[in-house]
């Protein structure tokens, strides 16, 4: 097995040692592996949802271009590959994609 230092590491290699170790710590004490939790943690975050905002998406020469439909009204601002929640925003790279390299 090759090891690699924590910071020569990309996001998900580093997700799946961490997965790993949850998972192995998991067996040894009878506990809920991972990822088993965090499905169970997204669906009580889903039936908590008080608004559903569906977004239109195509992808124009390398750029993904997202815009919400024009009868939806909402707080969410959408504009090409961003939108903003509130104090968040939220950017959906393409994954090998030349134009918005995904980190790592």
């Amino acid at each position: 097995m090759i090891e690699k230092a924590l910071t020569e590491m990309n996001y998900d290699e580093f997700q799946s040692l961490i997965e790993g170790y949850i998972d192995r710590s998991a067996q040894e004490s009878g506990e809920l592996p991972a990822s088993s939790f965090f499905e169970l943690l997204f669906d009580r975050m889903a039936e908590r949802v008080t608004e559903i905002i569906e977004l239109e998406g195509e992808v124009v020469g390398n750029k993904l271009i997202l815009r919400l439909p024009a009868d939806q009204q909402t707080a969410v601002h959408v504009q090409d590959n961003e939108i903003v929640v509130g104090d968040r925003r939220i950017i959906v790279r393409l994954k090998n994609n030349p134009l918005y390299p995904v980190a790592g």
